[in-house]
């Protein structure tokens, strides 16, 4: 066989064509044995919803074939058409690749998958696929109302319709007479993406919002926020961001987005409204939720699902220390407002070393405190280029070039299992980039890692959403002593102006700022309610055995239930997958309870290492 490097665009189709062909009879013909042979022996087939409702990975040649003897058995696929020109990529240590998209159909919906084809290491003429990803794209019953399905008003007004496109917003936002199917709690850009994807397929949603305006989620965090990871894999659902605007957006720019987001896909959506709890009524799968609306009054609401999309970190996490009722100073948590501090000439503490604490510190530094970062624990950290980016270059070389779906499906074809593995040799490239800065760390105390398995920063922030930090220059300012260090030590008590450390070391001190993350989202959803159904869900985010993130977008153990959060990238692309649950579950397509298996699978407590990294956050 020609290297694919050297091949033409006519013999890179050839290639692809003639192995899904023949990988598509297979399927057609139900020879399993045969369709997993064509995998490689490393190789990985996931799956979004196609075959069982859920997200499913599976891992070599053994496995596949019996997955696919009952997934395929019990949903039969068709009409597989390849999609495009196949391109050549590269993945890790395997390349080139020979990739390519592809479409199919099942009974009840259209599909869209795809491939990574890479030489047969037992017999090099031939290909094998190293990964094949299969989605649902869209319900054929239900399409999306986009592009040409987009809606069309009668222009004559026959109708005699008095009532005009703003007189009708209205009287959808106002839920006055009815209730929505979908209650969304939280406007952050989950909510909101989730909530548009839903609206697109006519199902009737809610987002209740805490705060006084869509986006004050980032416009109330500190002053000096950016987004560390660049525009390029950051866009919205429907509607990317205008080609004008920066590489690293500014949280206010991002937040007045999203107010405009909002109102751009008319999604209706309560600001100053609490989400008080709700209880779920099996015997009509209905909630029974409780809002405290803006006005003050109650609002009881009968939707069929709620979903919580706060993010991925549930309630402020706030050490006890002794002596706190005698310390005099004042003690603000990092979600509160820390950019009142009045913190000119005084000294301030911030406890924590992960991402908030180096940001809030190096804001804290340049209005003229005098700043010691107390670090606790062991982070990763990686200059924001060239090292911080290398996760995400597939984002970035297609920026422009394909749509952000695509790209986005490019990302999920490789399962979490498999990104680790590549980011071991990743992190170590990226780790001897930044030689210099981190040895300059090391050499003033600070206490380094490298991932608890050498995978670096990306996978941390996959499995806790802590542990890192992507330099902006307060590592620069660490190193420099300018913003001083305490590392490897704790808060022992505290004292009317003073912080006495573990160590027997003291700092005066005014304030004190709490970088101390949040506790584990569970602890939300026990919060909102109740610990009966948050016993059911289980632990949420971090990756499971199954090798998928845990009761994160899919169905979770108690029924009309769903989380989403995560950054922008993972609440962009996963909506899609929530948006169709829903729906299909509101039309009556979804079975109403899970497998035992599955429902077992999903509560599966976390051990107690990984409870603990999640509610004691990182350094």
């Amino acid at each position: 066989m020609k290297d694919l490097n050297g091949a033409t665009a006519a013999e890179r189709h050839r290639l692809a064509d003639a192995w899904f062909v023949a990988f598509t009879d297979a399927l057609h013909r139900n020879n399993y044995a045969r369709v997993a042979s064509m995998m490689h022996p490393d190789g990985y087939w996931r799956d979004l919803l196609t075959f069982a409702w859920i997200f499913k990975t599976v891992h070599g040649i053994d496995a596949i074939r019996a997955w696919l003897s009952e997934a395929v058995a019990a949903n039969a696929t068709y009409n597989f058409r390849l999609e495009g020109e196949p391109a050549i990529g590269a993945l890790g240590e395997h390349g080139p690749t020979l990739e390519f998209f592809f479409t199919f159909e099942t009974d009840i919906a259209f599909g869209r998958g795809f491939a990574r084809l890479v030489e047969d290491p037992n017999s090099p003429e031939s290909l094998t696929a190293l990964t094949v990803l299969t989605t649902m794209r869209e319900l054929k019953a239900f399409p999306e109302a986009t592009g040409r399905r987009r809606p069309r008003e009668d222009m004559c007004a026959s109708s005699g319709e008095l009532a005009n496109w703003l007189d009708r917003r209205n009287l959808a936002r106002e839920f006055k007479d009815k209730d929505p199917e979908v209650i969304v709690i939280g406007g952050g850009q989950s909510g909101l993406m989730l909530a548009a994807r839903l609206g697109q397929l006519n199902v009737s949603t809610l987002v209740v919002e805490k705060t006084d305006r869509i986006g004050d989620v980032w416009r109330n965090r500190y002053r000096s926020l950016k987004l560390h990871n660049e525009i390029c894999m950051n866009h919205f659902a429907y509607m990317p961001f205008p080609d004008t605007w920066p590489v690293y957006i500014p949280k206010d720019k991002l937040a007045n987005w999203l107010e405009f987001y909002a109102e751009s896909m008319e999604v209706n959506v309560w600001t100053k409204t609490t989400f008080l709890g709700a209880e779920y009524d099996n015997s009509h799968k209905r909630w029974t939720a409780r809002l405290r609306t803006a006005d003050g009054s109650m609002r009881v609401m009968r939707p069929s699902h709620v979903v919580m999309a706060v993010g991925v970190s549930g309630l402020p996490n706030v050490p006890a220390f002794a002596g706190k009722e005698n310390f005099r100073g004042q003690i603000v948590h990092s979600s509160g407002p820390v950019d009142d501090l009045a913190v000119k000439g005084k000294s301030v503490l911030v406890v924590g070393a992960g991402t908030s604490g180096h940001d809030i510190a190096q804001d804290l530094y340049a209005r003229g405190a005098e700043v010691t970062m107390l670090q606790r624990s062991s982070i990763t950290v990686v200059s924001l280029e060239p090292s911080s980016v290398r996760p995400y270059e597939l984002y970035r070389q297609n920026d422009g070039v394909r749509p952000i779906a695509d790209t986005d499906l490019m990302a999920a074809s490789v399962p979490y299992e498999l990104l680790a593995r590549l980011h071991k040799p990743l992190s170590r490239q990226m780790a001897e980039d930044d030689k210099d800065l981190l040895d300059g760390l090391r050499k003033v105390g600070f206490l380094l890692d490298n991932g608890e398995d050498d995978t670096g920063y990306f996978l941390k922030l996959l499995r806790y959403q802590a542990g890192y930090y992507l330099n902006v220059g307060a590592s620069d300012l660490i190193i420099e002593r300018k913003i001083k260090l305490k590392a490897g030590v704790d808060i022992a008590r505290l004292e009317a102006r003073k912080v006495f450390f573990s160590d027997g070391t003291a700092l005066d001190t005014d304030f004190i700022v709490l970088a101390t993350g949040y506790k584990p989202l569970q602890e939300g959803v026990r919060a909102m309610f109740g610990g009966e159904v948050a016993d059911r869900v289980g632990p949420i985010w971090g990756i499971d055995d199954d090798g998928e993130l845990r009761n994160m977008y899919a169905r979770t153990a108690q029924e009309g239930f769903y989380v989403s959060g995560g950054g922008l990238p993972g609440a962009r692309a996963y909506s899609q997958y929530t948006a169709l649950l829903i729906k299909a579950a509101v039309e009556g397509l979804l079975p109403s309870q899970r497998s035992t298996a599955q429902v077992e699978s999903s509560k599966k407590p976390s051990t107690g290492s990984e409870l603990r990294e999640r509610s004691e956050p990182i350094a």
